[in-house]
C-alpha cells in the first residue's frame, strides 16, 4: 500500500493561480464529455419513461418537440465536433442501442508494446501480482486487448451468484469478458494482471462496444520498474469499497 499523501503546506500567503487549460488537457475533455453525456443520458432517460398510452398525446406537441429536439441535436453535434477537433484521437463517441458512450483521454490506435517490455511479478502487498515495465514504454503504446470467456448476464449470474467477478471486464450493458482462467498464468503479460489505481493511473481503456473490444494504452511515458495501473471504475468496487487501495 502506498504511504498517505502529505497535506499541502499552508504557509504561503497567496494561493497559486489555477493551471491554464491546454488544447489537449484531460480536464477540458472531461468537462466537455461530461456535459454532452448528461444531455444524452437525460434525453434517453426521459423518453424511456413514456408509457404506451402517452404516445398518442405526444403527437399533439410533436412539431414543437421536433424543433426543440433538432436544436438540441444540433448543439450536441456541434459540441461533439468541437471536442473531436480539439482532442483528436483522444475523443471517441459511440451510439449503441440507444445509448451514447464517450471515451475521453485515451487513444484508439498506437504502436504495440515491445515483447518483454512488461513483466508480471509479486507486488509485495495484499494485491498479489502486478504488471511492471521492464523497459521504457512511450505514451500511447497499446498494451493489448482484454480477452477471456464472453459471458452474458445470465451466464455471469450463474457463475458468480454473489455478483462479483474479480477478473470480469464489462464490454457492454449485457456482456463481460471473464479472464479468471488467465490470471494465474504469470509467465506472460495479459491486461488481467494490471492493478487498480484511481489516484495515479498511467494506463487508460479504449472501448469499442460494438465489437466488444477493450484496448489498453499508456497515458504517459512509463519508466522501467513502474507498475502499470488503471482505474477499474466505481462499478467494480460497488459493495466492496473497503477493499480498494489508492
Amino acid at each position: 500500500m502506498a504511504p498517505p499523501a502529505l497535506a499541502p503546506s499552508t504557509s504561503s500567503t497567496a494561493a497559486a493561480p489555477p493551471p491554464a487549460l491546454s488544447r489537449r488537457d484531460p480536464r477540458l475533455l472531461a468537462a466537455m464529455a461530461g456535459a454532452l453525456t448528461l444531455v444524452g443520458e437525460a434525453s434517453y432517460s426521459q423518453l424511456s419513461l413514456l408509457q404506451p398510452e402517452q404516445l398518442p398525446a405526444l403527437s399533439a406537441v410533436a412539431p414543437a418537440l421536433a424543433g426543440g429536439a433538432a436544436a438540441a441535436a444540433g448543439a450536441v453535434a456541434a459540441g461533439l465536433g468541437l471536442a473531436k477537433l480539439v482532442m483528436g484521437d483522444r475523443f471517441h463517441v459511440e451510439l449503441l442501442r440507444g445509448r451514447l458512450y464517450i471515451v475521453a483521454g485515451v487513444p484508439s490506435t498506437g504502436p504495440a508494446v515491445a515483447p518483454g517490455a512488461v513483466v508480471v511479478r509479486p507486488t509485495g502487498d495484499v494485491r498479489g501480482n502486478g504488471a511492471y515495465a521492464a523497459a521504457p514504454i512511450p505514451a500511447g503504446t497499446c498494451l493489448g486487448a482484454y480477452t477471456g470467456e464472453l459471458l452474458d448476464t445470465a451466464a455471469f449470474d450463474a457463475k458468480y451468484p454473489h455478483g462479483a467477478g474479480d477478473y470480469a471486464m464489462a464490454v457492454d450493458e449485457d456482456h463481460v469478458l471473464d479472464a479468471a482462467h488467465l490470471a494465474p498464468a504469470t509467465a506472460a503479460f495479459h491486461p488481467v494482471h494490471m492493478n487498480h489505481s484511481a489516484a495515479r493511473p498511467n494506463v487508460g481503456r479504449y472501448y469499442r462496444r460494438a465489437t466488444r473490444t477493450v484496448l489498453f494504452f499508456t497515458l504517459r511515458h512509463v519508466a522501467p520498474g513502474e507498475e502499470l495501473l488503471y482505474d477499474y471504475g466505481r462499478r467494480y468496487w460497488r459493495g466492496r469499497e473497503h477493499l480498494e487501495l489508492p
